[in-house]
């Protein structure tokens, strides 16, 4: 199985590497910038927008760890979708990518989203266009294999790598403390199990640490 990573130097997405590393899969990574690359692995130099069908044709499975933390710019990641919608299509590949956790439900009930009472009017836009990317996800991919990964809602950069999680569709996940919390490298670890043994295929799933 081949894999290439998109956004391999932002947080997501070296962790995701580094977890791809350490169990030794073949892996490139697709970036704009290979001078912040850490790790000494086959790259290809693009935008996100220029990547084509014939850079993605050697790999079985894509993840995509774009980011944009420009609110005025959030519109953007319905843009890298319908691309990777264009790039993908009909090809019978399979597409990973790092979700949020804002448009998630809040319980069992399934009527409430985590964004309707816990955020500011700009996080929720925020939230809002990012479900819109997911939607667009969901609706309107052809030919391809496509997962939605969502993190907790509390997404930590200084957390350890435990191996122990749980995962959940499309509903807030809490530990024992009633605490919504995944690590950057344990989502990583989540995110590579899936690769490696798919369990969640053709939808959104979340993960998060279960103490």
């Amino acid at each position: 199985m081949r894999i290439a990573i998109i956004g391999a130097t932002g947080k997501s997405g070296s962790m995701i590497l580094n977890e791809a590393l350490r169990r030794n899969l073949d892996c490139t990574v697709i970036i704009r910038r290979p001078e912040r690359l850490n790790a000494k692995v086959p790259y290809i130099q693009r935008d996100v927008f220029g990547i084509t069908v014939g850079d993605i044709a050697p790999f079985d499975v894509i993840v995509s760890a774009f980011g944009n933390e420009d609110y005025n710019n959030r519109k953007q990641h319905i843009e890298v979708i319908e691309h990777y919608q264009t790039i993908l299509k009909n090809s019978g590949k399979r597409l990973i990518t790092v979700g949020a956790a804002g448009h998630l439900f809040t319980d069992k009930m399934r009527q409430i989203k985590f964004y309707d009472n816990n955020q500011s009017e700009e996080m929720r836009e925020a939230c809002i266009v990012l479900e819109q990317a997911y939607l667009t996800l969901k609706n309107n991919s052809i030919g391809f294999d496509w997962t939605y990964m969502a993190p907790a809602i509390v997404y930590s950069w200084k957390g350890e790598r435990t191996g122990k999680y749980q995962t959940g569709l499309d509903i807030v996940l809490k530990n024992s403390k009633g605490k919504s919390v995944i690590s950057y490298a344990d989502y990583a670890a989540a995110m590579l199990d899936e690769i490696e043994n798919p369990q969640y295929v053709n939808t959104i799933f979340t993960v998060a640490n279960c103490e």
